[in-house]
């Protein structure tokens, strides 16, 4: 059963970008992939888009789970019969860790921020917030992804670890560092965006053992000079 949170006074002004407003996040079912969205768009699971009973069409939000506190940017392409309800692609909804329907506040963005949520849309999967963490500064010089190991996932349910790479400057650098890593790893990099600043912690989400994690911390030590060791899917 949804909480009961107010919803009658909230007007979603495209002028207002300070309130968040509180809402619940779900995401849409399979059965709406090609068919067509309030806006007229085709609806694709993989775009950063979302639908909202009164938010209007076109409007950039950004959408906090209250649980995890990520953040995704998000379009508003379609409506939601739902007051109080934001519906969002699986890729959206997989980025702030919503599974089912968790609580969220969105807060409506002012204009120039198409950017950053067409570079969020085109190179990652995930955006979202943690506390600001002291920045790195990327080594200049090159790394070639022959020198660095490639290991086996563990399985899911094995306690593990994975990498805490550290953070760029900007989405192109993290993207620039992404890309000096080998094939196999560029998929399994998250991304995620610290609040009001640009820079971007990256983290290298696979199950390793402690050894090989050790192992591949040293290998990238050039290219990630500050990575740490955490505990798998903290």
């Amino acid at each position: 059963m949804l909480a009961a949170w107010p919803t009658a006074a909230q007007n979603y002004s495209s002028a207002d970008t300070v309130t968040e407003y509180p809402n619940h996040g779900t995401f849409y079912h399979d059965r709406f992939v090609g068919r067509k969205t309030a806006s007229g768009e085709v609806f694709d699971q993989n775009k950063f888009t979302a639908a909202h009973w009164r938010i209007k069409l076109g409007t950039y939000i950004l959408v906090t789970n209250r649980n995890t506190g990520k953040q995704v940017i998000v379009r508003v392409n379609d409506r939601c019969p739902k007051r109080g309800v934001i519906d969002l692609t699986r890729r959206a909804a997989s980025a702030i860790g919503i599974r089912g329907c968790q609580p969220v506040t969105v807060r409506i963005l002012p204009s120039g921020y198409e950017s950053r949520w067409a570079a969020q849309e085109s190179m990652f999967d995930s955006v979202a917030t943690r506390p600001t963490r002291t920045s790195p500064t990327p080594s200049t010089q090159p790394t070639s992804s022959d020198k660095i190991p490639v290991y086996t996932p563990q399985a899911k349910n094995t306690p593990g670890y994975q990498l805490n790479l550290g953070m760029a400057g900007s989405h192109s650098e993290a993207y620039t560092l992404i890309k000096k890593l080998p094939e196999e790893y560029q998929s399994k990099v998250s991304i995620e965006q610290v609040s009001d600043d640009d820079s971007i912690n990256l983290f290298l989400n696979i199950n390793l053992s402690r050894q090989h994690a050790e192992k591949l911390r040293a290998a990238l030590n050039t290219l990630f000079p500050n990575t740490r060791i955490e505990p798998y899917g903290e």
